[in-house]
């Protein structure tokens, strides 16, 4: 199998988070639906408060290609 670069990361191929930017914490005024006040910070429901790209375990590549 070869890899390729996980588009899905905050920028291709950085391994980040594109909800928290690789930050793993979001503000509550820009987390919709949450319990947070303004300028509080909660965890990344995305990533877990990891800060990596769930798609690719924050490597910033994906494997592709399978069984021949």
């Amino acid at each position: 199998m070869s890899t390729h670069l996980c588009l899905e990361c905050d920028s291709p191929g950085d391994g980040n988070c594109p909800v928290c930017h690789g930050i793993g914490k979001i503000l509550g005024d820009s987390a919709p639906d949450t319990s947070g006040g303004l300028g509080d910070e909660l965890s990344c429901a995305s990533c877990s408060g990891s800060g990596e790209c769930q798609k690719c375990d924050g490597s910033g590549q994906i494997e592709v290609g399978g069984e021949g």
